[in-house]
């Protein structure tokens, strides 16, 4: 397979970051783990809305965390009361409902053994890190958007989006979380981890699809090392079906 050209050889991170901000509109309350910060305003919650994106879209989580939010409550003590049955059903929006409640209910547990949601803060961001991902259901892109967003801590989360737009611009070659986490944070810097993460979702929900991309559209096309082959493939696709014609 050839080898693809990094965009880091045609344009930094940081000209990138600008481009994108430009181009691509934020909403906070398209984002899960933004609207349990807002409305909830508590790193357990935080963390729930997280482990509740898993697997789904935000549309989703967003119904599930708002539902567990007014049936039964995010902050630790109320799941800390809450049967895992109880969390289940007020959950279902997001999608394994049952694996995800168990979850909820073992973090919950773990932080309460560790003294409490302050942990949560307290403890180094290193060793949280290795003390979440002890936890049966907690892996590490949940981790890293913990992480970067309540800790400010430099890391950079990788989800489907981040590991397909990686890849495509050349920074990463194997779809591995560990090499894809390093090359972004490299590229775009540990200071800007968090808000070149939420631009790379918007961007592969807009554009960097991954089936069809939209390159033809696409703000950063010319920077693209892929941007290209797709585009030809898309034309070709268009020459064969006028010739069909």
């Amino acid at each position: 397979m050839e080898e693809l050209d990094s965009i880091s050889n045609r344009i930094s991170g940081e000209e990138l970051l600008k481009i994108l901000s430009h181009a691509l509109r934020i909403r906070r309350d398209e984002y899960v783990v933004l609207v349990a910060e807002d409305r909830a305003k508590s790193p357990f919650a935080v963390l729930v809305g997280i482990i509740l994106s898993q697997n789904t879209n935000d549309r989703n989580s967003i119904k599930a965390f708002e539902q567990l939010r007014e049936r039964i409550g995010v902050g630790l003590n109320d799941i800390l009361r809450a049967s895992i049955d109880e969390i289940s059903e007020a959950i279902k929006p997001a999608g394994l409902w049952r694996q995800k409640a168990e979850t909820i209910k073992r973090v919950a547990e773990a932080l309460n053994y560790l003294g409490g949601e302050e942990y949560l803060l307290r403890e180094e961001p290193m060793r949280l890190r290795k003390k979440l991902l002890e936890i049966k259901g907690v892996g590490e892109k949940t981790v890293d958007v913990f992480l970067s967003v309540v800790r400010k801590a430099p890391v950079f989360a990788v989800d489907t989006h981040a590991m397909r737009i990686a890849t495509r611009w050349g920074l990463a070659k194997r779809r591995n979380y560990r090499e894809v986490s390093q090359a972004l944070l490299k590229y775009f810097g540990p200071e800007k981890s968090e808000e070149a993460h939420r631009l790379i979702i918007a961007l592969g929900r807009r554009y960097c699809k991954a089936i069809n991309p939209k390159c033809y559209e696409c703000p950063i096309k010319n920077y693209c090392p892929s941007s290209h082959k797709y585009l030809m493939n898309q034309l070709n696709t268009v020459s064969k079906a006028l010739e069909r014609n």
